[in-house]
């Protein structure tokens, strides 16, 4: 993906974001915060206790517009999947951020990578990483433990 549509992406969802709001009512939420730049996502998710999928999913955050364009592509993307292919995807994008060889992803959650792919395009430094990564860490943090908790990353 060129810079300039990568560019334009990350400034579609900072400036509109989607669901960034607040769920009335939710199976588990967590905050995560970078202290070294201020930034924070706090996600709230709704899942069905029998089919494990994400029935609903909000944000509410601030910070720099690449984590809080991250945080409205999460929503987008996880509502309707299930929490173990949720928890696939944030593993698989740390793993492409940080060049770690992962497993392939299945066959079900390819045409939903090519959604997320282009937040590995993003010219990272090391600073910058945590700005990409603090929502799908959340989400992940999140998912792992029911209720409420909180993350520093």
């Amino acid at each position: 993906m060129d810079q300039d549509a990568l560019r334009e992406l990350i400034t579609d969802h900072a400036n509109q974001p989607r669901n960034q709001r607040q769920l009335e009512y939710m199976t588990c939420d967590c905050v995560g915060k970078n202290p070294l730049c201020g930034d924070e996502v706090k996600l709230q998710i709704q899942i069905n206790s029998q089919s494990k999928q994400i029935h609903d999913i909000a944000f509410i955050g601030r910070g720099c517009p690449i984590s809080q364009a991250s945080a409205s592509i999460v929503t987008e993307i996880c509502r309707g999947l299930t929490s173990n292919q949720a928890k696939l995807l944030a593993d698989h994008l740390r793993d492409q951020i940080t060049g770690k060889i992962s497993k392939s992803l299945p066959s079900e959650l390819k045409s939903v990578w090519t959604e997320i792919e282009p937040l590995t395009a993003i010219n990272l430094n090391p600073a910058r990483v945590k700005c990409v990564t603090l929502a799908w860490h959340t989400l992940r943090h999140a998912l792992n433990n029911a209720g409420s908790t909180e993350i520093i990353d």
